[in-house]
Parts: structure tokens; sequence; C-alpha cells
């Protein structure tokens, strides 16, 4: 069965990439959580989907004007969440911009064995300096769903990352056989729907599906 990975977290009833729901992703029993990173205009990792809130960025906006502007509880720091985290579930650290890999990696490593993270990115640049700055992670090629694969082979070889992570919309355009050819694990995401979900629960080529639906996804790849 794959690993049932919630994208930033279990958030029906809580705000998205909030502490509240790393927590009811870990209560349901999932394998793991999509977490999202950027840094603010005083220098600290929150996580974070959007690079925009309210009409500016998030680079310009301090930690606090953040917080501000959003629900409670949304775009807690990068140290919070994995202090709470920590051993209790598997992180996907999906890092948006690459001008400061070396500083969330050095928040990273220090609270999570390798074994308890991986790091994502649609960023060519930012995977190989993940390896510089700590040589046993496990870093992914987020892949959007216009890729061609002849591009892909390239991005891969220069990237030499250990899985890749295409949108679910690729499994038609042969994406599974594609990665299995080279010997790379597949990360499908963002996979809702029922009937796709009961076709890949089984399929050995597919090592995670990322999902808002972990609920759902759990209820699906657990029923016989």
């Amino acid at each position: 069965m794959p690993l049932v990975v919630a994208h930033r977290g279990a958030w029906g009833a809580a705000p998205q990439n909030s502490l509240e729901a790393f927590e009811r992703a870990i209560a349901l029993g999932c394998h793991g959580i999509e977490i999202d990173v950027r840094r603010t205009a005083d220098g600290r990792m929150a996580v974070i989907h959007d690079a925009r809130v309210a009409g500016r960025p998030v680079s310009r906006l301090t930690h606090e004007q953040l917080r501000e502007r959003m629900r409670i509880g949304q775009a807690p720091l990068l140290e919070d969440v994995l202090e709470l985290v920590a051993g209790r579930i598997l992180v996907d650290v999906e890092l948006k911009e690459d001008d400061h890999v070396a500083q969330v990696m050095a928040i990273v490593a220090g609270r999570l064995d390798p074994d308890q993270y991986v790091v994502t990115s649609f960023r060519d640049a930012v995977l190989p300096q993940v390896k510089r700055h700590a040589p046993d992670a496990r870093t992914g090629l987020l892949v959007g769903a216009r890729l061609r694969l002849r591009e892909l082979d390239r991005r891969v070889r220069r990237t030499r990352v250990d899985f890749v992570a295409p949108h679910a919309a690729l499994r038609r355009r042969r994406i599974l056989a594609w990665a299995a050819d080279r010997g790379l694990p597949a990360w499908l995401w963002t996979v809702n729907d029922p009937t796709v979900l009961r076709a890949l629960r089984g399929d050995p080529r597919v090592a995670a599906v990322i999902t808002d639906e972990p609920e759902r996804t759990l209820g699906v790849f657990t029923t016989h």
C-alpha cells in the first residue's frame, strides 16, 4: 500500500498548514504530512503555501505581520512544526524558493533524522543544494502536469533525486512506467478521487500519494 501523505495536513476542520492540521493527520494514522516553506522579511521560516497574502509578498512581511493576515493557527514557524511532529510522522518539506536552502536544512536536519523526512521542490537548483547541506537527505523532484518526459530525463540526471513526485494527471502519460524503468519511486500529487485511489492502492510503482482527503484515502486503502 502506498504511503498516505496529508497535503498541508488534515485540514478539513482545521486551517491548512497549521499545527492543528498536522496533529489531526497524526491522529488519523497518516504516514506523512506535506508542508510548504517560505522565508519572511525578518528571516524566519514560515510554513505557508502561497507566495502572497492579502496582496503582499510573504518575503516582504515579517512573521508577525504574516500571521496577522491569516487565519488563527496558520503560517507557524518551521521549528514549531518539526518539534510537534518529530518522530511521530514522516515530513515532506517542500521548498518553494532557492535562496535559503542552507537555513532550512539546518533547521530540518537539527530536529529530524534522515529517515523522518524528505525534501521536494519544483526548482531544479534547490535539490542538489539540499544534498550538499544534508548528504543523507532524500530528495524528490516535483513535476507539473504539462511536463514532457524527454525533459524529465535531463532534469533527473541534473538533480540526482531519490524519487519523482509527478502530478497525478501524468499517470495517463506512462509516468509510472517511466519512473519504474529508472528505479525511481513515484509520489503522486494531489490525489483525491476515490476511483483513482482504488486503482493506485495495489500499484507497486506508487510509493506514496499526497492527498487533500487523507481520511477518505486511508479508508480506500484499508478497505478490501
